[in-house]
C-alpha cells in the first residue's frame, strides 16, 4: 500500500532529464492563469508525446493502473503558496507526481502538509494546530506564507528536490513550494503529472 506521500531517488537518469528538458524547450510555453504576475509556466503536453516510452510502465510499477489527467512542465519563478491539486475535472483524483529537472545547483523543497484540500472551502475549515511547532528552518522555508495560515497546518514531509527524483503525494493533500528565492534560486523546473483512477 502506498504512503500518502513518498519519494523515489533517481527515478529517471541524466540522459532522460536532458531529453525531457530538450522536449520542453520545443514547446510553446503557457503562463499559469489566474496569477497577478508571471509566477510560473505550466506548459501542458499530451502524455503520449514523451521523448522516451518506458516512463509510463515504470510509473505503473509504482502506482498500479492509472490515467493521466494533466501532464505538464512546471517552470516556477515565484514560490507557490499552500494549495491543493484535487480539483482538476476528473472523478477520482489519485496522486500528483513531480520529477525535478533543473534547480541551478541550489537547495529547494516541496512541503506536503497533513491537512486535506478536497473541499473548495478548505481554508475556512482549517483549525489551529495547538500541538504542532515549526522549526526555525521550516519557518524560513515557509516565509512566503502567512503565519495565520501556517498556524492551521502541520508538515507531513519536506521533500528536497534532486533532478531525477520522483516526489508523489495524494492529490487531496495540501502542499506548497518553499521560498526558494531566499536561497538565491531564480527558477526551478519539473515534470508534473496529475493521476486519476477514473474508469
Amino acid at each position: 500500500m502506498l504512503r500518502k506521500s513518498f519519494e523515489i531517488p533517481a527515478f529517471i537518469d541524466k540522459h532522460e532529464i536532458t531529453a525531457l528538458l530538450n522536449f520542453y524547450k520545443k514547446l510553446p510555453k503557457t503562463v499559469n492563469t489566474g496569477q497577478k504576475k508571471k509566477q510560473a509556466y505550466t506548459t501542458g503536453f499530451p502524455i503520449e508525446s514523451l521523448p522516451f516510452e518506458d516512463l509510463m510502465p515504470r510509473l505503473e510499477k509504482v502506482f498500479g493502473k492509472f490515467n493521466v489527467t494533466v501532464s505538464m512542465f512546471l517552470e516556477e519563478f515565484d514560490p507557490w503558496n499552500v494549495h491543493s491539486d484535487y480539483f482538476k475535472d476528473d472523478a477520482n483524483p489519485y496522486y500528483a507526481v513531480l520529477i525535478p529537472l533543473e534547480v541551478q545547483d541550489k537547495i529547494t523543497h516541496t512541503l506536503v502538509f497533513n491537512e486535506l484540500g478536497d473541499d473548495k472551502d478548505w481554508k475556512r475549515k482549517l483549525q489551529v494546530k495547538e500541538n504542532f511547532k515549526y522549526s526555525s528552518y521550516e519557518l524560513q522555508l515557509l516565509s512566503h506564507i502567512k503565519t495565520s495560515l501556517l498556524s492551521r497546518l502541520s508538515i507531513d514531509t519536506l521533500y528536497k528536490w534532486h533532478p531525477g527524483k520522483l516526489i508523489a503525494w495524494n492529490r487531496n493533500l495540501l502542499h506548497s513550494s518553499d521560498n526558494f528565492l531566499v536561497g538565491g534560486l531564480e527558477k526551478k523546473t519539473a515534470l508534473v503529472l496529475f493521476l486519476n483512477k477514473d474508469d
